[in-house]
């Protein structure tokens, strides 16, 4: 099992060439002192969106210090992969979007909710610099297999894309596109960056990581209204995976992933089971708690349970 533990993205990581810290492209406006603004228009504050619900009575209070005049609606397009949502995505964004960020010593990356064609990531050795992995360029749909899914069948939508193997530097830089038809909306719905933590022993013969037995649930949060007549209403919400995995770790390591469980339990974080292709399903975003017991004086058993975010 591996856990992705993140780095902390601020302004600081950004670098030129990322989407704007006020998309305009997108239809986005800066909230400005003193500037009139009407009932229902949004504004960018910060990292977030405001939409107006009353005229401000003192417009040189900004919306975050001014409840009652502004409701905060949403991450602002360049933070919406960064908030603690997964299908929180750009909004009104077209065509492409791109992030350039430097963040020192980190081993991998996780992309979810992904929308567009086309991804394209490069991990390079400072701004311009060697790669550090070979570059990322895939399109956003599965093949068709087969004749007839060929012609006729529908290509399957790509919503994640990891990376494990970054090696660690301090002038890392991650450049992630995500692209598609200029009229076509793209969006990144959750990006984390940081150091995958593998859970498992070292011991050579001894059972190792992810037991058989491990679980994947789709939790769906959509709403359905029951009428007397017996018709329905459904109300379209978002949906959760959560996991839950048997995993054997090395009792002498046992410790230090305690400690790194509890400084990350107010955290939705990466998790995935396996490396192995075909369970590639055994893997979310969301809050880990796990079960400790003491298996043999060489191992320990936890049972990792992770609630996924929508």
């Amino acid at each position: 099992m591996y856990v992705l533990v993140p780095k902390q993205i601020g302004d600081s990581s950004m670098l030129a060439g990322s989407i704007p810290a006020v998309d305009t492209a997108a239809g986005e406006v800066a909230w400005t002192a003193g500037a009139a603004v009407a009932k229902d228009a949004e504004r960018v504050y910060g990292q977030r969106v405001y939409k107006c619900a009353v005229v401000p009575p003192n417009l040189n209070i900004p919306p975050d210090q001014d409840t009652n005049s502004w409701n905060d609606m949403r991450p602002s397009n360049r933070w919406a992969p960064f908030d603690p949502y997964v299908q929180t995505t750009q909004v009104n964004r077209l065509g492409s979007l791109t992030y350039v960020m430097k963040v020192p010593f980190i081993t991998g990356l996780d992309l979810r909710g992904l929308t567009g064609k086309r991804l394209q990531i490069r991990v390079t050795d400072g701004v311009g610099g060697a790669d550090l992995i070979t570059p990322v360029d895939t399109g956003l749909n599965l093949p068709r297999v087969g004749w007839w899914n060929y012609f006729f069948g529908e290509r399957t939508a790509i919503k994640s894309f990891r990376i494990e193997s970054i090696p660690s530097k301090s002038s890392t830089v991650i450049t992630v596109t995500v692209s598609a038809d200029p009229s076509q909306p793209v969006g990144i719905g959750w990006m984390s960056i940081g150091t995958w933590t593998a859970f498992g022993m070292t011991r050579v013969g001894m059972p190792s990581g992810t037991q058989y037995g491990a679980n994947a649930e789709i939790q769906n949060y959509s709403y359905r209204k029951d009428f007397e007549d017996g018709t329905f209403r459904v109300v379209p919400r978002g949906s959760a995976v959560n996991l839950t995995l048997p995993v054997i770790i090395d009792a002498e390591d046992a410790n230090r992933l305690f400690s790194l469980i509890e400084r990350l339990k107010d955290t939705p974080v990466s998790v995935y089971a396996s490396s192995i292709g075909k369970y590639r399903y055994l893997a979310t975003v969301g809050f880990i708690s796990i079960g400790w017991q003491p298996h043999t004086t060489v191992s320990t058993s936890i049972t990792v349970n992770v609630k996924g975010v929508v």
